[in-house]
């Protein structure tokens, strides 16, 4: 029989501490959430580019999390994950990791975080994935998680602006996967196109 979708999943791999995953657990479980805390196989030694790949750490807000779990439950839980995400942030933002090639391990100053991102589906089949940049301020990174989450529910209830949706329509998806990163300018998500920052 196969398992009901999750609500919320993180996943982790690599040397991590493990209480950052419990502290997350604890923080958002409540009656009636679905929440998957599992290891994850890694794929990144074999990924030319990282960015489509996992993080060391990724959390997951699947979209029966949106229309199912807070219709039934009601919008507070939302502030919560929405704590919970930040928190776990703060913990892995200044963390750093080894890009894997076939020279071996390399320290790189990647644009984006290979320890931490948020993923979610997309309509068309896929996922979205919202890159963390390297060396953001703390500031800068809640910004980032509070628009992301906003956009995402709006994605997942269908209240997302035309305008919005017109942008996601431009999309290069590369193995299903659409990037997307907080543009602090504009104070939104916007797209990333891989191509661009394909060995960065």
């Amino acid at each position: 029989m196969d398992l009901p979708t999750p609500h919320l999943a993180l996943t982790h791999e690599g040397p991590i501490d493990l209480a950052f995953m419990d502290e997350f657990r604890s923080a958002v479980a409540v009656e009636g959430l679905n929440l998957r805390v599992e290891p994850a196989i890694s794929t990144r030694a074999m990924a030319s580019w990282p960015l489509l790949m996992g993080t060391t750490v990724v959390v997951w807000v699947f979209k029966a999390y949106f229309n199912g779990f807070l219709e039934e439950t009601g919008k507070a839980h939302a502030a919560t994950l929405n704590a919970a995400v930040k928190r776990l942030g703060r913990r892995l933002v200044g963390l750093r990791a080894a890009r894997i090639t076939a020279r071996g391990p390399v320290r790189g100053e990647d644009r984006f975080s290979l320890i931490y991102s948020i993923w979610t589906e997309r309509r068309e089949g896929g996922r979205f994935k919202m890159l963390v940049p390297n060396g953001v301020t703390e500031a800068g990174l809640e910004a980032a998680l509070d628009a992301y989450l906003v956009f995402a529910e709006a994605y997942h209830t269908d209240v997302l602006e035309s305008e919005d949706l017109a942008v996601l329509a431009e999309a290069r998806p590369i193995g299903g996967v659409v990037l997307l990163a907080y543009d602090a300018a504009s104070g939104t998500i916007q797209l990333v196109d891989p191509l661009e920052e394909r060995g960065g």
